[in-house]
């Protein structure tokens, strides 16, 4: 019954039938339905939210016929912006505003708001759109490795609505793998949903511990990090299926993933607008990267408009792909790289599940955050303060913690005026003394990004 009003309710099924509608679209009459998407998210946040309205003259609403012009005029904003005038990008009755704590790809944490009766519902429109390219039907039974922990004495929660058992990423090590593998058999997921870190992992240990899955899933979903090769070829080899990934973000703005065809990103059209600025930096295989901002469909509470994700994006050669979709294609996305934290009992906890997971809410008055371990079982979490820090939810934040970790992590807060950023703006999440190579027995990348064994 719930899982039908869900599917029934509007702002999903309109999603829905868009996309069915649309994915095969020429790029004319995808670029004249994102005009069309643009100026209507333009023309509302000028006329309804009072930062817009102080940066974008009057008489410019009217000058512009063309949307993607109009957008120019419009300043690229930061998460700096959003916390300095929370209030002045807001509108709407207060019971429309859903807020949402997000840890960000580059760890500078944000407090904004989502329309609650809107943009998740919308969202997972497009996440199950994407899921369906590799056999996903709502209501399918799925083993999820993320942030979410259970509840004490319980090993698995299970979402009937979603039918979604979530178990503890952070519980997950040599002497536990054989309980997950249990539980998974046990629940006969057809998908398994995790970080990459986590997946990786999970499989690296099933590997060590000679262990295989009784079930073959249909595929693993991994996203909110990166997904780097080595991974993904273990993750498959181990699990024995098609991994699937995807890219996107809490603020909901912009969203790409695979295809049936290829790991290429396809970035959605109908989802947001993706601006791609040149940074003059290439990476090290000497492909140029673009500054990915984003402007937001699906958030009329709180439009974003040109909002710098932090993330950077290396554009596909190729702009066409078998799969027919004629949309933006992006080889990788370069955002949050994914690192690990060592416990005192020398096992591996992936530090987004334990920092980014959870979405504390001292994340609203912090600027920027980092971990700093020299040593097993403890770590430093170095805070910048921001604008509206309160010292009792960082207290908050580290008792529950504790009460994640027990006795396998000292955690000390340490507070700092600054938090050192690469050449294009990245601050690692993780700053690793450590070599977590002498902590995942066998299977970890080498410096050159090949695999390793390690025994």
């Amino acid at each position: 019954m719930l899982r039908s009003i869900i599917i029934g309710y509007p702002p999903y099924i309109a999603k829905k039938n868009l996309l069915r509608r649309t994915e095969t679209f020429t790029r004319e009459k995808l670029n004249d339905l994102q005009s069309s998407l643009l100026n209507k998210i333009l023309h509302h946040a000028v006329r309804n939210i009072p930062f817009y309205q102080r940066n974008i003259s009057q008489p410019k609403i009217c000058d512009h016929k063309d949307p993607f012009t109009f957008l120019s005029s419009f300043p690229i904003i930061d998460k700096n912006a959003i916390r300095n005038e929370l209030e002045n990008f807001l509108t709407g009755p207060a019971y429309r505003r859903l807020k949402v704590y997000t840890g960000g790809s580059t760890g500078n944490p944000m407090a904004f708001y989502l329309d609650r009766l809107v943009t998740r519902q919308v969202e997972k429109a497009f996440i199950f759109d994407q899921w369906g390219r590799v056999g996903y039907r709502f209501g399918d039974a799925i083993f999820n490795l993320r942030g979410r922990t259970p509840k004490k004495g319980h090993f698995v929660d299970h979402d009937m609505l979603f039918n979604i058992y979530y178990a503890s990423s952070l519980d997950l090590s040599m002497t536990t793998v054989n309980d997950y593998i249990t539980a998974i058999n046990r629940i006969m997921p057809r998908f398994l949903h995790g970080y990459p870190s986590t997946m990786y992992q999970l499989a690296v240990l099933m590997e060590n511990a000679g262990r295989k899955l009784q079930i073959k899933p249909t595929a693993v979903f991994c996203g909110s990090e990166k997904l780097f090769p080595y991974q993904k070829a273990k993750i498959e080899e181990i699990l024995g299926c098609k991994v699937y990934h995807w890219y996107g973000h809490s603020e909901c703005l912009a969203l790409g993933g695979a295809c049936e065809c290829s790991d290429v990103l396809h970035f959605y059209p109908q989802y947001g607008y993706t601006e791609l600025l040149p940074t003059g930096v290439t990476d090290e295989s000497g492909r140029e990267l673009f500054e990915i901002i984003a402007t937001g469909f699906n958030n009329r509470v709180m439009p974003l408009i040109r909002y710098r994700t932090g993330d950077y994006a290396v554009l596909s050669e190729s702009q066409s792909c078998r799969c027919g979709r004629n949309y933006l294609l992006i080889d990788e996305v370069i955002g949050r790289q994914q690192e690990f934290i060592v416990d005192a009992h020398g096992s591996l906890i992936s530090a987004t599940s334990f920092i980014m997971g959870p979405h504390y809410k001292a994340f609203h008055g912090i600027e920027s955050i980092k971990v700093h371990q020299h040593k097993p079982g403890a770590i430093e979490i170095v805070i910048v303060k921001g604008e509206g820090f309160h010292e009792e939810l960082v207290h908050l934040m580290k008792n529950r913690m504790k009460d994640l970790m027990g006795d396998r992590m000292a955690i000390k807060i340490v507070y700092s005026e600054t938090i050192d950023k690469s050449p294009i703006g990245k601050a690692k999440l993780v700053e690793q003394e450590l070599d977590i190579r002498d902590y995942l027995p066998c299977a970890f990348m080498d410096e050159g990004g090949s695999t390793t064994c390690c025994n």
